[in-house]
């Protein structure tokens, strides 16, 4: 397992955009994304992930967050090899865990005043969304 602390959450974007007093119950669909990216500089790597609530196709909830998260460097030089730093999706996951977590709290926290309360970000399945370890040559970043 790979040893990390986050450093940073950042909420990108959150907007109810229908009457907060009245979520609808039924019709209801979701996208989401979940990205990453590298700051080898300080051994760090962000996890962005973002959902969108949508009612009969019209987005009425979305929300967009990053977190930020340092790596212990032992565990940091470990995965780097040639010059080429690897992240195995398991490594990832632990990342992606954390911030959909995150995006759980921030949600529940933003709506907590509204009808929109009970919508509940449901179980996002990491294996399906992260199917590649990350590969980051390190000269490109220097």
């Amino acid at each position: 397992m790979i040893r990390f602390r986050m450093v940073k959450i950042n909420v990108d974007q959150f907007a109810i955009l229908a009457d907060k007093d009245k979520a609808p119950t039924e019709g209801l669909s979701y996208t989401v994304n979940l990205g990453f990216s590298v700051a080898p500089d300080v051994k760090g790597i962000a996890c962005g992930f973002s959902v969108e609530f949508a009612h009969n196709n019209k987005i009425i909830l979305k929300i967009s967050i990053s977190c930020e998260f340092s790596v212990h460097p032992e565990d940091w030089n470990t995965h780097i090899k040639d010059n080429t730093l690897t992240l195995s999706t398991e490594d990832l996951g632990f990342f992606a865990n954390q911030t959909v977590g995150t995006a759980r709290g921030i949600m529940f926290c933003k709506t907590e005043e509204t009808d929109f309360r009970n919508f509940i970000l449901p179980p996002v399945d990491l294996t399906k969304i992260i199917d590649d370890d990350l590969v980051i040559n390190l000269t490109q970043h220097n």
